[in-house]
């Protein structure tokens, strides 16, 4: 049986975590936890390895599952990083970003930004935080409805990108400017009740805290404009305004560092026609496959004709 993409790259990914997890076991608080979690993670991709195959005859409710679990296996499978992360690295290397934002701009960012903080701006900007997951679902969606083809290509190149993302936390482990530079800031961002709830629920939902550079907010974002721009022209002239105002709350909002957007924004534009390339590839050689299978009692009744 053939693997979809999806199904793929989340199997490969499964396997590395899986391996570093064993491979780390002694530096870890709760590995036979983890291995479980990703054994039940690897039994929901398997579930969907059956039922894929079966999707013209599965219910439109059965489809949508099918190809939009990814949207629940993502953040399960990211809060389980910062335990590798640690084992693997050790503590944050905040100061290379740091030291990379001064070398560019003169000044530490976020803390020359307190001079911009309105209580109105910080609750628009919040909202734009907030909204991470939402314009990657919305576009997801717009293209499920016109071409489910299209939107499985679109879902595919969105692992990459994430998968990419993770992968950059591993190699610089940083906690971002509202963790390392707390001592700094004199101006608070969270007088009000809206960006008050937003930051709350987001540092409580998110468990894996080193996850700075590359941005993989404005990963996502400009992933999402990109395709937006190619397969939904409308589509993206709504989302310009909601990703523009996302990747700057990154910064305003003390997440990020400019040096995690300006990367973010560059292996973007990298990362997505990867991503394309690499699921056109794997999706005509499972049509191959078949073809060639078909084929094949031809050739061998040829050959003895």
């Amino acid at each position: 049986m053939r693997l979809r993409p999806t199904e793929a790259i989340h199997c490969a990914a499964l396997a590395v975590l899986t391996s570093l997890g064993i491979l780390l076991w002694p530096r870890l608080a709760e590995p036979v936890a983890m291995l479980a979690g990703y054994a039940g993670l690897a039994l929901l991709v398997g579930v969907m390895v059956l039922i894929a195959p079966r999707e013209d005859r599965l219910p439109p409710l059965a489809t949508f599952v099918v190809d939009f679990y990814p949207a629940a296996f993502l953040p399960l499978l990211f809060n389980t990083l910062e335990p590798l992360i640690q084992a693997l690295r050790g503590g944050p290397r905040d100061a290379w970003l740091i030291a990379a934002d001064r070398f560019l701009f003169g000044v530490d960012v976020t803390v020359w930004a307190q001079r911009l903080v309105r209580p109105w701006l910080s609750d628009l900007l919040y909202g734009f935080y907030s909204t991470y997951y939402f314009i990657s679902l919305t576009l997801c969606l717009v293209l499920w409805l016109r071409n489910r083809a299209t939107a499985r290509r679109f879902v595919f190149t969105l692992m990459v990108v994430y998968y990419v993302s993770w992968t950059g936390y591993f190699i610089i482990p940083a906690l971002g400017p509202r963790f390392a530079q707390a001592a700094e800031y004199t101006v608070s961002l969270t007088t009000t009740p809206i960006a008050r709830t937003i930051n709350d629920t987001i540092n409580n939902m998110e468990k894996t805290k080193f996850d700075v550079f590359p941005s993989g907010h404005t990963m996502i974002s400009v992933a999402v404009l990109i395709v937006a721009w190619r397969r939904a022209r409308d589509v993206f002239w709504v989302l310009l305004p909601i990703a523009t105002g996302l990747v700057i709350s990154t910064v305003y909002c003390r997440y990020h560092y400019v040096i995690d957007v300006i990367a973010g924004m560059t292996l973007a534009f990298v990362t997505v026609p990867i991503g394309d390339g690499i699921y056109d590839r794997l999706m005509s050689r499972t049509a191959a496959a078949p073809a060639a299978a078909r084929r094949e009692p031809r050739r061998a009744y040829n050959a003895f004709s």
